[in-house]
């Protein structure tokens, strides 16, 4: 059964978040405009319960955001993004169960120009859903805020498997490494690290820490994701890890992450992110510790991203005489912190291709 249901009022509410619903099921329609009533900055302007209704309610009635289900009955998520991205450009929001099946499938949804992805319940109930509101709501206004001209499909070709189990053999040790490489990103940083890391011209000289604006549930499928692309190994961040140069380490910005010397070796500490100071994030701590252990040879990026978490790491990675590159502000999703640390951070803006070249080249040396 299709069926669209549109609010002429909301159309007008021009300072508020229009929304599109886009599920084939009833049930989690209702639950996700249940959620996101509940905020007045957010309105639903109405859903759709195939991709080819929402196609024709976008041709008809102006929103801001389209939160889009990955699998529905024939046109599916990924066709209906590129219609999307094609003939009405918006910020889009996909929703998936996340299921091991489901994630490539996200993931593309990701390098095909939707901006980042909210986790469905396994179980189509609304109160599964509803016990997420605050998740959803945050997500859909950090999605809202996008610029949508940034985005692109990428084409990525996949690596050899030997290739990409080998290639770093004869960079990868144990001994202390004589530099690092610390990534930030959050809105957009998906988009930002497929562009980025698949065309890094060689293998990282030193370990490179990413540290993603992403629960730490999506880590494990996001790595899954990148070794089809890359030619080093990428690892999910463990505590008491010892880094290796080489190797790409990915981390949540929901967990407090620190550097020690630990003997000929330099471990990653991983805690909660409870136990962080109320008025430093993550990442400030993560750069606090690097430029510690490193001083000149930490080399800090800030790619695509929202807030202010990083200045004052920033700020203390210059000070320390290390180096600080960001992307450059019109090339991201979300330009928002990009800007600020090259305003008050006194960074310097690189594009993706750019940034592949300096990264890669990076040796603490």
């Amino acid at each position: 059964m299709n069926q669209i249901m549109t609010s002429s009022a909301s159309i007008e509410s021009n300072n508020k978040i229009r929304v599109l619903i886009v599920d084939d099921s009833p049930l989690i329609c209702k639950a996700l405009k249940q959620a996101l009533d509940l905020d007045p900055e957010i309105e639903v302007i109405g859903h759709a319960l195939s991709g080819q209704e929402a196609l024709k309610v976008l041709s008809s009635t102006p929103c801001d955001l389209c939160t889009l289900d990955v699998h529905m009955p024939g046109m599916n998520g990924l066709s209906v993004l590129k219609h999307i991205m094609i003939r009405f450009p918006k910020p889009t929001l996909m929703i998936s169960a996340f299921t091991a099946e489901g994630s490539r499938i996200t993931f593309d949804a990701l390098r095909y120009g939707a901006v980042d992805f909210f986790q469905k319940p396994s179980q189509e109930k609304g109160k599964d859903l509803l016990s997420q509101t605050g998740i959803l709501q945050t997500r859909v206004k950090r999605a809202a805020m996008v610029q949508v001209g940034a985005a692109r499909y990428l084409r990525l070709k996949p690596v050899s498997p030997s290739i990409s189990s080998g290639s770093d053999a004869g960079l990868s040790d144990k001994d202390s490494p004589k530099g690092i490489v610390i990534v930030n990103t959050s809105t957009g940083g998906y988009f930002a690290l497929l562009s980025l890391l698949p065309k890094l011209t060689s293998c990282p000289k030193v370990p490179l820490i990413i540290s993603l604006g992403t629960p730490e549930r999506y880590l494990n499928a996001f790595k899954e994701y990148l070794k089809i692309y890359v030619s080093f190994k990428v690892l999910r961040g463990r505590d008491q890890e010892i880094l290796e140069s080489g190797k790409v380490y990915l981390i949540s910005n929901e967990e407090s992450a620190s550097l020690e010397q630990s003997g000929d070796t330099m471990r990653l500490n991983l805690g909660p992110r409870a136990d962080l100071k109320a008025q430093e994030g993550a990442i400030d701590l993560l750069l606090f510790s690097a430029s510690e252990q490193f001083g000149p040879r930490t080399l800090s990026v800030f790619l695509s991203g929202d807030g202010d978490e990083g200045l004052t790491g920033a700020r203390e990675v210059l000070r320390n005489g290390g180096k600080l590159f960001v992307q450059k502000p019109e090339t991201c999703l979300v330009p928002d912190l990009p800007e600020k640390i090259v305003q008050e951070g006194n960074a310097e803006p690189h594009t993706l291709g750019e940034l592949t070249s300096l990264i890669s080249e990076w040796s603490g040396v």
